[in-house]
């Protein structure tokens, strides 16, 4: 039987990867918001659940005994995904370009979820 967090956590991958290639036409059609810098909230928003859905994924199936290990390998895959999928708008897109700021962005979105997964755990350890 699959983990219930594979697919979302697979899905959500996917849904990353189709939205950061997509031409800039598309994404504007998409965007009904008048938000500056909007994209990077979205950013951050797109990391923070990748970050989270792997953590739960990884987590059930006992990859790592160490949660610190694996919340640290999650942090490093979602930083080297983000700065790849930049990389993939640079070449392989036309009306995208790669931006340091959405890889910031990415970034900011994995490292907080990270710490909210550190301070729930500390939290639990505290309790018991």
């Amino acid at each position: 039987m699959l983990n219930r967090f594979l697919w979302p956590a697979a899905l959500w991958t996917v849904l990353i990867t189709v939205l950061s290639l997509m031409s800039n036409s598309r994404i504007e059609s998409i965007d009904k918001f008048d938000l500056p810098d909007a994209d990077k909230f979205v950013h951050f928003i797109f990391y923070f659940t990748f970050t989270i859905l792997w953590y739960l994924f990884l987590r059930s199936v006992r990859v790592f005994k160490s949660l610190a290990r694996l919340r640290f390998l999650i942090f490093i895959v979602a930083v080297l995904y983000g700065a790849c999928i930049e990389a993939c708008q640079f070449l392989f897109t036309e009306g995208r370009s790669a931006d340091l700021l959405d890889a910031l962005a990415n970034s900011l979105g994995s490292g907080s979820a990270i710490l909210i997964l550190w301070l729930l755990v500390k939290k639990k350890r505290d309790n018991n």
